[in-house]
């Protein structure tokens, strides 16, 4: 075989190995083995890979053969000027370096190589379409392979071949990247529409962000209302468990400033900002090196016509630390974390409405059964015992929550209707007549109609909350009133209600009778049982009260 013949062969099997390693669609595997491949071309002793970051202008180190110790410094970021790789990469030329501890190109401070003597260099930038991709350096190989125009010819060519693969690997990772993001963007609005627990969906977005970004941790801080101060809210990532009661002052830190300006901020290096705030790494223990902080907008509601006006508002701010791999923050990390923080603010927002509504729409029952009460001294504060005993039931036979707070709605009301009974009725101290009697039996139904003429009946609030209304003072064996319904035609609600009343009448002080005591009470509605009480709501109520979740008028300390 002529050398021509052999070197052909070599060309062919180089390229067949090139080929083989261009199938790997992980770029680090890739990178990894391109390296390798290189260094069994040149007979080098050792190699590094750098891939080129345009949106800093940096080489960041991703392989290292021949080095073990060398190892620690991937993911270390140099300067893209610095060295002989920085004179390289700008001149788009292979550079030969035969004695490297006496050229002065050498950048000795970045200290590529450890435990190794280094004498030659080959620099070999990667280049596609005139644009830089990396940097290929390889030490210690023989002089002769630079001389030899075949070699070369070789050299470039592979790393032409592997170039090729590496940028369509990068865009394949980045296309996956950007797919994942938006999957998970997808499935926090998706979030948002099953469950109204706003600590929850908080902790979904910002878990998310932690892994979407690949951060250290992320936070989330609320401004105090009365004094301008950034409150903690929530956290996650490392030393997620040592954030609390931790506050920044109005004004001080990157979040501060954030805050106050509505800007996003991206500092990759804190120790020069001069407006990081210290003080929470100190408290926590946790080492922060970079932030991603933006600013928490969320619409501020004012309602007045039809719809309302809709002004947006700064309510905080979110935090993302310390890309993995020393990497900087980079302009789709931005874009991401302002959505992420976007959709948290929404949550936020929307949880405090509910909390607003929620607490006006319980302190106006309040005030209608509190009205109700009044009108009769001896039953002041019965709605809400009724409603009290009636959770703890609900809660003792295991409903779910929202069931529960129906429970709790409609229990309060289960009286509403006395509000059109006479106060001579109400007020009589001595036994009513039969005509009195039969108008105090239609206030069930009286609690109906003033629901449905002021438009409530239909309200979600309120959903099958007119049960607890009609049925209350229904039984088991068909003798009640005000329709006589038996066995299952009285509804779960409704069964509960008429246990909680029954219990409180019971225990109460009454003009006609002293009020007995609980134990009194339990024995009189276990006697009823079966006929007049459900009694699987009695028993529920007994084991309420024995864990202390049911206590009568005298044991609160009532009059």
């Amino acid at each position: 075989m002529t050398a021509q013949q052999t070197r052909l062969q070599q060309y062919v099997e180089v390229i067949q190995r090139a080929n083989q390693i261009a199938a790997s669609t992980e770029l680090d595997a890739l990178l990894d083995k391109m390296l390798g491949l290189i260094i069994s071309v040149t007979h080098a002793e050792a190699g590094t890979l750098y891939l080129y970051d345009a949106a800093t202008h940096e080489l960041e180190f991703k392989v290292v053969h021949g080095s073990p110790a060398s190892v620690r410094l991937v993911g270390a970021r140099i300067n893209a000027d610095r060295g002989v790789a920085g004179i390289a990469l700008r001149s788009a030329e292979p550079l030969f370096v035969d004695d490297v501890a006496n050229d002065p190109r050498w950048d000795k401070a970045t200290n590529e190589i450890v435990g190794m003597r280094i004498r030659t260099m080959y620099c070999m930038p990667l280049i596609l379409r005139g644009q830089p991709i990396g940097v290929v350096q390889v030490f210690n190989l023989h002089s002769d392979i630079c001389e030899d125009a075949d070699e070369l010819a070789l050299i470039e060519l592979l790393c032409s071949r592997l170039v090729t693969e590496v940028e369509k690997t990068r865009l394949l990772e980045e296309a996956q990247r950007r797919t994942k993001r938006q999957q998970a963007l997808v499935e926090i609005i998706s979030n948002l529409t099953t469950t109204l627990d706003s600590d929850t969906l908080l902790n979904r977005i910002m878990t998310h962000a932690c892994e979407l970004l690949g951060v250290g941790a992320t936070s989330i801080w609320l401004r105090d209302a009365r004094n301008g101060d950034l409150v903690l809210h929530l956290a996650t990532g490392e030393r997620r468990e040592h954030m609390h009661s931790i506050h920044v002052p109005a004004g001080h830190g990157i979040i501060g400033h954030v805050v106050d300006t509505g800007e996003t901020v991206v500092v990759n290096d804190v120790n020069t900002d001069h407006r990081f705030y210290r003080n929470i790494d100190q408290q926590s223990g946790f080492r922060t090196r970079a932030i991603l902080c933006v600013p928490m907008r969320a619409p501020k509601i004012t309602l007045s016509g039809e719809r309302g006006e809709i002004e947006e508002q700064v309510i905080g701010g979110a935090q993302a630390l310390n890309p993995m791999g020393n990497r900087p923050f980079s302009d789709d990390d931005v874009s991401l974390f302002e959505s992420l923080a976007s959709q948290a603010a929404t949550v936020i927002r929307l949880a405090r409405l509910y909390e607003d509504t929620d607490k006006l729409f319980t302190r106006i029952i309040d005030a209608i059964t509190g009205a109700i009460d009044l009108k009769d001294p001896y039953t002041r504060g019965h709605s809400q015992r009724v409603s009290d005993f009636s959770v703890a039931i609900a809660q003792e036979l295991g409903l779910p929550n929202q069931d529960v707070y129906r429970v709790r709605i409609a229990s309060k009301l289960h009286d509403v209707g006395k509000i059109r009974v006479p106060d001579r009725i109400l007020k009589k101290r001595k036994g009513l007549t039969e005509a009195e009697f039969r108008q105090m039996r239609q206030h069930p139904t009286y609690g109906l109609e003033f629901l449905r003429e002021n438009g409530l009946l239909d309200l979600e609030l309120l959903e099958n909350s007119w049960q607890a209304l009609s049925q209350h003072h229904e039984r088991l064996d068909g003798r009640g009133y005000p329709k006589g319904l038996k066995g299952d035609e009285i509804t779960l609600i409704g069964r509960i209600v008429a246990v909680a009343d029954v219990f409180d009448a019971i225990t109460s002080h009454r003009p006609y009778r002293p009020a007995r005591t609980a134990d009194q009470a339990i024995l009189i509605l276990r006697s009823a049982a079966g006929l007049e009480f459900d009694p699987t709501c009695v028993e529920a109520l007994v084991r309420a009260r024995e864990c202390g979740n049911i206590k009568t008028q005298d044991e609160r300390g009532c009059v």
